[in-house]
């Protein structure tokens, strides 16, 4: 299960730090360039943390930081119902909240 939870930290980073990038390119956004930057460095961080034996310290950091982008996202989705990136974001945000909350009350 661990592998499961490193695995979608690290696409969660990916997909938030690309998002923040295009953000950046097409609308000229730094704030989605900051926030993606910041976020995706996060999930790494949780990623790392998890590989490297600190479980629960990754799974709570990666859980805090899945429940604030689905928080900022998730309103987006239902207004618009764009899969890309709202969608994208609110869809694996679910999956790391998931996994995260089950290694944390496994504990192991």
């Amino acid at each position: 299960m661990h592998s499961a939870l490193f695995t979608s930290l690290v696409f969660y980073a990916l997909l938030v730090l690309a998002g923040g990038v295009i953000g950046y390119a097409r609308a000229n956004s730094r704030a989605s360039l900051i926030a993606g930057s910041a976020f995706g460095a996060l999930l790494a961080a949780a990623a790392w943390l998890v590989a490297t034996g600190s479980l629960r310290l990754g799974a709570g950091l990666g859980v805090l930081a899945a429940l604030a982008l689905i928080a900022r996202f998730l309103p987006a989705f239902r207004r618009t119902k764009k899969l890309m990136p709202a969608g994208a974001v609110v869809a694996t945000g679910c999956l790391v909240l998931i996994l995260g909350a089950l290694a944390l009350v496994s504990g192991a």
